[in-house]
């Protein structure tokens, strides 16, 4: 096989896997999510919301309660001894109006668990179906992708190879391997050390004016 057919070759190779990719992008696409299952998940998060509303208004009336309460106990300007007694009845109200609040959030939160693990039961195995097939997909597409990508490699440095011994550039119908002569890199060290001995080499290279960067440290 000539680099060109070879090189027409690796174009068929970069093909296939860029139909490859293609294929498993649209097979992962059609793994949706059942409508069904998000109108689950919806309705669930919509029942989490109203529970939290459905006890608003049990909650404004608990705190509008505790405020005409709150109103109603005044100190008296003759009986300033009562002050620590008044306090205390406050602090009670208050006190009363936690507790009511906090048993009502956790009727909240039990509540939200509930829900939250209907949700769960009713759509825990579909979501596993889903991640299962997305990994069969993975792993299906993965062992295509690696035959086709060792391929491509072997290919590709075969051209190199190839076009190395040519020296020259090879085209084929979808596909060029450009040839590029080494570059030349001179031995600064070297350099510097021959020009020593052998100063008229100075009249090859111009030097440049000094540099200074300013930097932080």
């Amino acid at each position: 096989m000539d680099t060109k057919e070879k090189l027409d070759l690796l174009a068929e190779f970069e093909a296939q896997r860029e139909q490859i990719d293609s294929n498993k992008r649209a097979l992962l696409d059609d793994v949706k999510i059942p409508a069904e299952v998000e109108e689950i998940v919806k309705n669930g998060m919509k029942q989490m919301g109203e529970v939290e509303s459905s006890f608003a208004p049990t909650l404004k009336a608990i705190a509008e309660e505790t405020d005409i309460k709150l109103a109603l106990i005044v100190i008296p300007d003759e009986i300033k001894a009562a002050l620590a007694e008044i306090d205390g009845q406050r602090a009670e109200v208050r006190k009363r109006q936690e507790e009511q609040e906090f048993e009502i959030a956790q009727r909240i939160r039990a509540i939200k668990a509930e829900v939250q693990a209907g949700v769960e039961a009713k759509t825990k195995d579909i979501y596993a179906a889903i991640a299962q097939r997305k990994a069969e997909i993975e792993a299906e597409f993965a062992g295509k992708a690696e035959a086709v990508d060792e391929n491509i490699k072997k290919l590709t440095d075969d051209i190199k190879s190839d076009v190395k011994n040519l020296r020259y550039t090879v085209s084929g119908q979808y596909r060029q391997a450009v040839y590029n002569k080494g570059k030349k890199s001179w031995i600064a060290q070297r350099l510097d050390a021959y020009t020593e001995t052998h100063p008229d080499i100075k009249e090859c290279y111009t030097v440049g004016d000094p540099l200074v960067t300013i930097r932080k440290i």
